[in-house]
């Protein structure tokens, strides 16, 4: 009995990924118009149960944004970031201490489609 319950524990933590602390990586945006554009990004989340927070900072200009409406389900991070009058819906499979999905948002009419890859710093 005692061994099933350790199975459980360990089994329920597992489902449960931290997502705390610095994520770098990638985007590659594709828009409807045709432009390609290639960013750096890092991430500063914190996790509070299932509640995400923290901030995104792309390229080399330093500006940070904050993250709205973040949540985890498992392993599905979803959370909102407001850049350059542009809200992207971010949505991410998260394995371990890496993280891919995409961001979409609409930027002067065009939709905006980044592939994102993400691995843990910290």
């Amino acid at each position: 009995m005692k061994k099933l319950m350790v199975c459980f524990l360990l089994s329920a933590i597992a489902l449960f990924a931290d997502v705390t602390g610095k994520w770098t990586g990638t985007g590659r945006a594709a828009t409807t118009d045709g432009d390609n554009e290639a960013l750096s990004i890092v991430m500063e989340l914190k996790q509070s149960g299932n509640d995400i927070t923290g901030s995104v900072m792309t390229g080399d200009s330093g500006e940070r944004y904050s993250i709205s409406n973040g949540s985890i389900d498992g392993d599905a991070l979803k959370l909102d970031v407001a850049a350059n009058d542009t809200t992207y819906h971010v949505a991410l499979k998260v394995d371990g201490d890496k993280m891919t999905g995409e961001a979409t948002g609409e930027n002067n009419g065009a939709k905006v489609t980044v592939k994102l890859e993400f691995k843990r710093e910290s």
